[in-house]
């Protein structure tokens, strides 16, 4: 996700990347209401492009989708958990994930994760984004990410090992 030249049109930008704002909204609404959070954030980005700063981009745009996201949450106030169809509807994550482990096991594992370590995990091994801009993008300091994703890591290796994936 390295989009950052200043000369890239909004156009441009959004087809680069739709797919990860969509795939990180999921992971943390699920399928259902993420598309309608992901067009609340485009909206968003494009209404505030010309003040956005094309070193910092990415982190900027998952800030705002999920902010989208987290708006919807509290309008709703409930958050589905993941399941194997989420998972289907976004397949580039069985590509990120080691072909060994059963696809329907990770989502399992990932529903049982707070949306916190959820999210943390998501950003870092399928959005690849470095500790600061997930800290950017979720408004924590970067020992907080690094925390939340040791916490992450533990508990998703300890479920995986319990279901017999790992």
């Amino acid at each position: 996700m390295d989009v950052a030249n200043s000369a890239v049109t909004f156009d441009e930008f959004h087809l680069a990347r739709r797919r990860h704002a969509l795939l990180y909204a999921r992971a943390i609404l699920g399928a259902d209401a993420a598309e309608d959070a992901c067009q609340e954030a485009w909206l968003r980005a494009w209404k505030a492009w010309d003040t956005s700063r094309p070193a910092t981009r990415d982190a900027w745009l998952l800030r705002i989708v999920r902010n989208c996201c987290i708006d919807r949450v509290r309008a709703d106030r409930t958050t589905p958990g993941l399941t194997e169809e989420d998972l289907e509807a976004a397949p580039s994550f069985e590509e990120d994930v080691d072909s060994a482990i059963d696809a329907g096991v990770v989502g399992e594992m990932l529903a049982e994760l707070s949306p916190p370590l959820r999210e943390v995990l998501w950003l870092r091994e399928v959005m690849d984004l470095s500790y600061a801009e997930i800290a950017e993008v979720q408004s924590v300091p970067v020992g907080t990410v690094m925390s939340r994703l040791h916490s992450a890591r533990g508990r998703a290796a300890k479920l995986l090992r319990a279901k017999g994936a790992w």
